[in-house]
């Protein structure tokens, strides 16, 4: 199950409008001083559950923006933290669409959970944000690629998350799942692997929370974030129940860790 799906590399973002409901903060990030790191803060101050939002490879995309919005405001509310991974360009260069390997390569060299791009430290810079602020439990869920660095960080056990996994996940393996410390969600779309096995990997483990897989048969890869356009009112229904789902989950790994 490796690999970015062929929607993944070689469909263009979506032309979406969405009026941002949060604001931009400066984010401190050990190994990263000589750059200046933001992320996107969104949903109530006085909420006490802190979600790390990893978005995926268009960035900073209106859709993707909607659905933390969204999901920062569900269920009670939760302050959310969508840091800015990719600094340097903000989101996957166009060019590389259609070229799978190429894509695979500026990944690596932008992405990776450790050494050379620290997304381990831009992580654990926006859960101490969090922490400033409130916070005293915590989640990570990103889409696509940003699910593969939520699985990753579950996996790290300076971390502190409760749960992890989120929408159209790419690039989820076995590994992935039998290194998680936490319950995992997966939400893939319709051209996304059968990922039931995996959540089967998952479950062996003795969580009081397991975990789950909600598959969505009627939309394509991408529709919470860059390839999502919400005026579809399939797509818009879909994602208002993987904001249900999400939220869900979240508190009741919140209220497990408590009990």
């Amino acid at each position: 199950m490796s690999g970015l799906t062929d929607s993944c590399c070689n469909t263009p973002a979506t032309e979406t409008v969405w009026a941002k409901k949060g604001e931009e903060k400066i984010l401190h990030v050990a190994n990263h001083e000589q750059h200046e790191h933001k992320t996107y803060r969104t949903g109530p101050k006085t909420a006490t559950t802190g979600i790390i939002g990893v978005y995926d490879v268009m960035g900073y995309h209106p859709t993707g923006i909607q659905f933390f919005d969204r999901l920062a405001v569900a269920h009670g509310g939760f302050q959310v933290s969508v840091p800015n991974f990719f600094y340097k360009t903000n989101k996957v260069p166009p060019e590389l669409f259609g070229d799978r390997p190429k894509l695979m390569e500026w990944l690596g060299a932008n992405g990776s959970y450790g050494a050379p791009s620290h997304v381990d430290s831009v992580i654990h810079a926006a859960v101490e944000d969090l922490r400033k602020d409130g916070c005293t439990h915590f989640v990570i869920y990103g889409q696509c690629w940003g699910a593969l660095k939520a699985l990753e960080a579950a996996a790290d056990e300076k971390m502190p998350f409760l749960a992890a996994g989120g929408p159209h996940p790419s690039m989820m393996t076995e590994e992935l799942m039998k290194n998680a410390r936490c319950p995992v969600i997966l939400l893939p779309a319709k051209d996304d692997p059968d990922m039931v096995p995996l959540v089967a990997i998952a479950n062996e483990k003795n969580t009081k929370i397991k975990s789950e897989q909600h598959r969505f048969p009627t939309v394509q890869h991408g529709w919470t974030g860059g390839r999502g356009d919400w005026s579809n009112p399939e797509q818009k229904k879909c994602a208002e129940e993987a904001i249900h789902l999400l939220a869900t989950f979240t508190n009741k790994v919140v209220e497990a860790s408590k009990a």
